[in-house]
């Protein structure tokens, strides 16, 4: 797999991060972006081939964070992903940005390559959680729960028993965004993991992408899309009335 060049791409959260995998490791560029992924996101692209020599007709295989997340960071992964993959005749791996975060409380447990369970937990707004639920091994993943969107109390109350099994671990920036979320961890002594929990990197796309590359899961940019798992984007007057008022 060291033999691998694969350039990963993730934009759905507040920050932008790209990342090379090149003679087994790899090199990230990881920013807080807030509203400028546009501008942000080619130049980080650039950056990181240049440092270690290539270019993208170098690589084997693109890899995109789908989502779900910022409906505008994600859409904007996509299309940079499919444009450089035509421009290039590469082919694209699409993975779900929630697993970036899963794979990240994988490398960084103590006990290094034990399988792990993880829940993920990304403040959605809106009193809402896109959360997962992946199963890690050497070999690769299970998807125990697809990426969906729940209400902070349903999340709550679907995740209680899991969570308080062994090596199930918590991550995500959820805990912090959400009082209730965070005391309800404390009250069951949920263990959260050790690691960067307010975005997506690239580089934890890493793992999961050379599996799938060498199981012929490369797929032609035409055919990858982001991953909504909500159609709404906001509330109506009303509705905020009505959440304000409950508060």
């Amino acid at each position: 797999m060291s033999a691998l060049k694969l350039l990963a791409i993730d934009t759905s959260n507040q920050h932008c991060s790209v990342a090379l995998w090149h003679n087994g490791t790899a090199f990230e560029r990881h920013e807080r972006a807030e509203m400028q992924h546009s501008e942000t996101v080619l130049p980080l692209v650039r950056e990181v081939l240049n440092a270690q020599g290539l270019s993208l007709h170098d690589l084997d295989a693109l890899v995109v964070g789908t989502g779900p997340g910022g409906f505008t960071g994600v859409r904007l992964a996509v299309a940079v992903a499919q444009g450089l993959a035509f421009a290039t005749d590469k082919k694209v791996i699409a993975l779900s940005s929630l697993l970036a975060m899963a794979y990240a409380a994988f490398t960084a447990q103590s006990n290094a390559g034990a399988p792990l369970t993880v829940t993920v937990a990304m403040d959605a707004r809106m009193q809402e959680i896109y959360c997962a639920t992946y199963h890690i091994t050497h070999d690769g993943f299970i998807t125990i729960q697809a990426p969906s969107l729940l209400p902070v109390a349903d999340f709550m109350a679907h995740n209680l028993h899991g969570l308080t099994q062994p090596n199930h671990v918590l991550v995500g920036n959820a805990v912090a965004a959400f009082s209730d979320l965070a005391q309800w961890c404390a009250a069951h002594q949920i263990h959260i993991a050790n690691i960067d929990h307010t975005a997506p990197h690239a580089a934890d796309l890493m793992p999961a992408a050379q599996l799938a590359f060498h199981a012929g899961q490369a797929i032609l940019p035409d055919n990858i899309a982001p991953l909504y798992v909500r159609d709404k984007i906001a509330l109506t007057f009303e509705e905020r009335a009505a959440l304000k008022a409950a508060q």
